[in-house]
């Protein structure tokens, strides 16, 4: 079973006006996206010697840190880290996924169930990120710096719940024709 629409920019009108949270994160997700992209435009525009301290700032206060005492100092970035974006392709594959599986996912499941998987799965891939940053050894040299950020995990967890869910689902790919999404 599938849905097509003839023309994809009405189709993407229809999915923003339902009351779902699809539309929502995506919107949050951009949104964030675009004040990062501002206020590195204000750090060029007054001149700031440095225009890259303000992605500095921003990974240091809203990407998950590796290091489980600067993970203590902020706590809110195992669910902030989920939504931030730095680059432009990073944001804009994650939200087409996001958008093409969660259009499947809720016609089946429910968008609390969509936020829900969204959410959980984002804690649960950022948790496994810190358990594997301070098990396993060839991370020890770089545990203090590192840090992940945006939506894959959580975008990763809608694709294959639908890939679960729905095996069979089929899907039109440009230049292959329709496959299902197994």
């Amino acid at each position: 079973m599938s849905y097509y629409s003839a023309n994809p920019l009405d189709e993407f009108k229809r999915t923003f006006r339902q009351r779902s949270v699809l539309p929502v994160l995506i919107l949050i997700n951009v949104g964030v996206w675009i004040l990062i992209k501002v206020v590195q435009v204000l750090f060029f525009l007054y001149n700031h010697p440095d225009v890259s301290i303000a992605d500095e700032l921003i990974t240091t206060y809203f990407a998950l840190p590796a290091s489980v005492p600067s993970l203590a100092d902020r706590p809110w970035t195992i669910v902030t880290y989920m939504f931030l974006h730095i680059e432009f392709w990073h944001i804009l594959f994650n939200m087409l996924w996001l958008y093409w599986f969660g259009k499947i996912f809720l016609e089946f499941l429910s968008s609390k169930d969509l936020l829900i998987t969204y959410l959980t799965v984002g804690i649960a891939g950022g948790l496994l990120y810190i358990c594997a940053f301070n098990i396993f050894p060839v991370f020890s040299a770089i545990l203090p710096v590192s840090v992940a950020l945006g939506a894959s995990a959580s975008v990763m967890a809608i694709v294959v719940a639908t890939s679960i869910y729905v095996p069979n689902y089929s899907i039109q790919l440009l230049f292959i024709g329709r496959v299902k999404i197994i």
